[in-house]
């Protein structure tokens, strides 16, 4: 049996006390909730907010702790191919929408009645009707403009305010390994996939920190350790932008890397490092639950460095 995936969200906002539905007339002339394939690398959070972001131009908020899956034969031809179809539910927090003409016809905010009647799919009905059931027993919250945080796969949407680090520092700039290389996306992916690798590199992934639209910082996960990254590197390395540094965006940007750890890689924990007097960075990994190993002296660029390591659980 061959697998497919796709995530998507129930989209909902109160209007006053009325509760409202989006659903997406697509080209095809159906009624759908909002979904599309998993991408190369994401997670299923990242796929879901990007599909929105594409098919509404809406900036919401997901609350993973719904989680809703459903399976079916998509193609009459294919049998053997199942998918199966991840749902959360998504409140909006700015935009305005805009649909995508390629896919989606129409977007209308619907009563839930009116919802469960235009959807086409019995799957989808059940969707909508378990995740009612869950947004009406729990509280409204009130979100922050933080909220819209996300790490998210480097893409062509991000690559301009990425590029910008560049010139920053009196042009020296951030110090983004990639920003001052051409091609910069094809690396990101060869890197990922472990090719034209530079000599005693390992495969690494690669993460932006955005907030609508706009770049942040950068986080790298590699997936292996040789004899140097045990000592020094380990599996996980950052870099806020510089402007944006001591506003808390590591913490928050290391969290949501555990995250995406835990759900596509399946690792426990990580090695962390960092010098021992890097104030900054020992409080973004002991605030993320980092437990000290040790510290070491390594030689770097000829000097000697004293290096915490610590242990973090992904979970």
């Amino acid at each position: 049996m061959e697998k497919e995936k796709s995530c998507g969200a129930v989209i909902y906002k109160y209007v006053g006390k009325r509760l409202l539905f989006l659903v997406a007339k697509m080209n095809f002339g159906h009624y759908s909730l909002i979904k599309g394939h998993v991408e190369d690398g994401e997670s299923e959070i990242m796929t879901a907010y990007r599909e929105i972001k594409e098919e509404t131009n809406l900036d919401t908020i997901i609350n993973k702790n719904f989680r809703e899956v459903i399976s079916y034969a998509p193609y009459r031809h294919k049998p053997e191919i199942i998918k199966d179809v991840v749902f959360f539910v998504a409140t909006p927090f700015k935009g305005r929408i805009r649909k995508q003409s390629l896919e989606v016809d129409n977007l209308m905010w619907c009563s839930y009645h009116h919802a469960l009647n235009l959807l086409t799919h019995d799957s989808d009905k059940s969707v909508l009707i378990k995740a009612r059931k869950y947004i009406l027993s729990h509280l409204r919250k009130e979100h922050k403009e933080s909220d819209l945080l996300r790490v998210v796969i480097p893409s062509a949407v991000h690559l301009k305010s990425y590029l910008q680090t560049r010139n920053h520092d009196n042009n020296k700039g951030d110090g983004f390994v990639n920003a001052g290389v051409p091609n910069v996306l094809e690396r990101i992916v060869d890197a990922r996939h472990g090719k034209n690798l530079p000599y005693g590199w390992v495969s690494c992934t690669y993460l932006w920190l955005v907030m609508r639209g706009y770049f942040l910082g950068e986080i790298s996960i590699r997936h292996d350790l040789t004899d140097n990254l045990l000592r020094f590197g380990g599996h996980i390395g950052y870099r806020m932008r510089s402007e944006e540094r001591r506003k808390g965006y590591g913490v928050k940007m290391l969290r949501l890397t555990l995250d995406y750890i835990d759900e596509v890689f399946g690792f426990k924990k990580v090695l962390i490092t960092c010098d021992d007097d890097n104030v900054g960075s020992i409080k973004v990994i002991e605030k993320n639950g980092g437990i000290l190993l040790d510290k070491i002296t390594n030689l770097i660029d000829g000097q000697e460095t004293i290096t915490r390591r610590y242990w973090v659980s992904v979970k």
